[in-house]
């Protein structure tokens, strides 16, 4: 028996076991191993595999290694965005302990193939974003227009809301993604996506809380909405189940799979 929907983006979901009408982008990856958690899928090629059983066209990733040991785990990136050119966009990660490392790369960032931005793990370094040796990578990504994904937590004082503000406010051309949209501090994540063009909500985790894609849909910013994963940390399976089944519209739906990070992303975009 059919499923009964009057959606066709569910109906397709549910009869196929993916999407198939339009590519799903992924805003949020990662790549490789991670102490003290064993991940059965972890490399490009395996990752890849993962995608194409989920309908995910393509992944923006910051590599594990990169996040603490920027320069070899950039490298390694690197190599891999060179294998699967088709499949894969690098956000180049930086920690501001290194900022010999965020000066160079800001001066040579033409050089790379396949990065569109930057990813700094803000909390985890204990590194607050508004930190001046931070600034010549926002100056970057502001007189480029460049993504910037950051971990954003509720209650973080690294890159927390008031921190993103801050950083808006300064470069209103850096595309400012928060990853996991300040968790837990909805409210004052959907009002920096509502004030800031320049600021995004991406859904890693935040999906996993009941009725907080409805919540930033019925509030009025489907277009500031990214689908993302944290790919190999979750399936991506389902977070598109999620959002299939948020009580909004198939218009909304595939702004948040698709639409947005296309336009984001255009750039870098192979199709």
């Amino acid at each position: 028996m059919k499923p009964r929907t009057s959606s066709p983006i569910v109906r397709e979901l549910l009869e196929t076991g993916r999407i198939t009408s339009f590519p799903v982008i992924d805003a949020h990856g990662h790549m490789g191993t991670w102490p003290a958690i064993w991940f059965p899928n972890s490399d490009a090629q395996q990752m890849i595999h993962t995608m194409d059983r989920c309908g995910v066209s393509t992944l923006v990733f910051s590599h594990h290694n990169a996040l603490q040991d920027p320069q070899t785990g950039n490298e390694t990136a690197q190599q891999e965005i060179d294998r699967f050119p088709d499949r894969l966009i690098g956000y180049y990660a930086v920690n501001a302990r290194y900022p010999e490392n965020i000066r160079e790369i800001t001066r040579n960032f033409s050089r790379l193939r396949g990065f569109a931005g930057y990813k700094i793990l803000a909390a985890y370094n204990k590194t607050p974003i508004t930190l001046p040796e931070y600034a010549p990578l926002w100056a970057h990504a502001h007189e480029e227009k460049r993504p910037v994904l950051l971990h954003t937590w509720g209650g973080d004082t690294c890159a927390g809301w008031r921190q993103v503000k801050e950083i808006a406010e300064r470069y209103p051309d850096a595309r400012i993604l928060m990853g996991h949209s300040q968790y837990g501090d909805w409210d004052e994540a959907i009002s920096l996506a509502k004030e800031f063009p320049n600021v995004f909500c991406e859904l890693t985790a935040a999906g996993d809380v009941n009725g907080v894609v409805q919540k930033m849909v019925d509030d009025g910013i489907e277009e500031k909405m990214l689908f993302g994963t944290d790919l190999p940390w979750f399936d991506p399976m389902h977070l598109i189940g999620v959002i299939a089944c948020s009580r909004i519209s198939d218009a909304a739906r595939k702004r948040i799979l698709h639409d947005n990070a296309a336009e984001l992303f255009s750039r870098w975009l192979s199709c």
